[in-house]
């Protein structure tokens, strides 16, 4: 009788097991651990271990494939080049550069390759007591004229030296004041970016229990997984300084900015949702980086600090900006080691441009000043949201006329 009674709750509590319902997504977007939440992070964490394992012995017998856990290449110098386009469409391939210091200058330049020569690509550059000049194309960043494997165009280049070492900016045009629009000014930047610190590879480098325990609270489908293998993109950053000059109308500045860059290449998704990023430099020998990227990953919350000691992050960025306007001041804390850090946010600038051939994107770029437990540091915070507005007839009509073919034949 005991026993018949024990397996009768054992029943009732799997039934009733079963039938709960799982939290509502935060938002209607960001989902919550749901009842199989445990069973489904050890599942995704094993198979992460496994995928780490495998990409170690993959090195060795020199066999790769790309993933989450598994790297794209078997060496530094074939990741930080341009890479080879695949044949979708939104194909892409990303660099992106930032930097500032304490004086107030700021430098921001990113440059993404597509087919058939396109760029989309931007450059601001903030100087003390003139403000924030805005490359001439923008906020539309559509670059026509790119050659083979560069990452440039219009007056834009972004050129590799050294694989994880050394780079090459120039941006050499109109830049227009972003205070005052009818103010534009003949610009020309050049500068050396370089590094001697490890860079940090989304692929491997990411703990794999963070990962498991993002990808644990989605619904698990067979589309989902579809989508996820999808819209995996290579993905890495370092830190680094970058010297340079600024010369606005022959008026020249030396900068030298602790720097941040990334890389990512892959094939690029339809944005459903909000991305946002800080970095964060001091003129100490660290500096941080803190995002909340939601792509396929509902929140994918991540810190990275250029310090030894194991990271913890108490603040979700979602909180932040989520509405569509990014905060002006705010605040956010994190852990590392046993140390907590709280960081205090003032804008200095924000300025908002359109990514895309049809403007999917728009990101919103903010200069910003930091207090982290009392000691000033700046960077710049990025905000991404999707836009359904699409790209003005007004801004598209100087096209080049095999760009326009191409959009016809893409709405047809």
């Amino acid at each position: 009788m005991l026993l018949w009674g024990s397996l009768l709750m054992v029943v009732l509590a799997v039934i009733v097991f079963i039938r709960k319902k799982d939290p509502a997504p935060i938002y209607g977007v960001y989902q919550q651990p749901g009842k199989w939440y445990p069973f489904k992070y050890v599942i995704f964490l094993a198979i992460l271990k496994l995928r780490r394992w495998q990409n170690s012995y993959g090195i060795n017998l020199g066999k790769k494939q790309a993933g989450y856990g598994m790297q794209s290449h078997t060496s530094a110098a074939e990741m930080d080049v341009a890479q080879p386009l695949s044949t979708d469409a939104k194909a892409f391939d990303a660099v992106f550069f930032i930097a500032a210091n304490k004086d107030g200058y700021y430098f921001v330049a990113g440059a993404e390759r597509r087919h058939h020569g396109v760029i989309n690509g931007l450059c601001y550059i903030a100087v003390p007591g003139k403000g924030l000049l805005c490359s001439h194309k923008l906020p539309d960043t559509v670059l026509f004229g790119a050659k083979n494997e560069e990452f440039g165009a219009e007056g834009l280049m972004l050129k590799p030296v050294q694989a994880m070492k050394k780079w090459k900016l120039t941006y050499k045009g109109k830049m227009w004041l972003q205070s005052d629009s009818s103010q534009v000014f003949d610009v020309n930047f050049e500068g050396d970016w370089s590094t001697d610190l490890a860079y940090f590879n989304y692929d491997t480098d990411m703990n794999p229990a963070t990962v498991a325990r993002v990808i644990a609270k989605e619904k698990w489908t067979r589309e989902y997984f579809k989508s996820l293998e999808k819209a995996h993109q290579t993905h890495f950053e370092q830190m680094g300084y970058l010297n340079g000059t600024i010369e606005i109308n022959a008026e020249r500045h030396s900068v030298k900015m602790p720097s941040f860059r990334d890389h990512s290449y892959g094939t690029e998704q339809k944005r459903l949702g909000s991305d946002a990023s800080i970095r964060i430099s001091h003129d100490l020998p660290r500096g941080w980086n803190k995002g909340n990227y939601w792509r396929d990953l509902s929140a994918l919350h991540l810190l990275q600090v250029s310090c030894p000691e194991d990271l913890g992050l108490t603040t979700k960025l979602y909180e932040h900006g989520e509405n569509g306007t990014p905060p002006t001041d705010h605040s956010f804390s994190f852990k590392a080691g046993p140390t907590v850090y709280t960081a205090q946010v003032t804008a200095e600038y924000a300025a908002t441009h359109y990514v895309g051939w049809k403007w999917e994107a728009r990101m919103v770029e903010r200069f910003v000043r930091y207090i982290v437990n009392g000691i000033p540091g700046q960077g710049v915070s990025e905000f991404h949201y999707y836009n359904k507005g699409g790209r003005p007839s007004s801004v598209a009509e100087n096209d080049p006329f095999f760009f326009k073919k191409l959009n016809l034949q893409e709405a047809n």
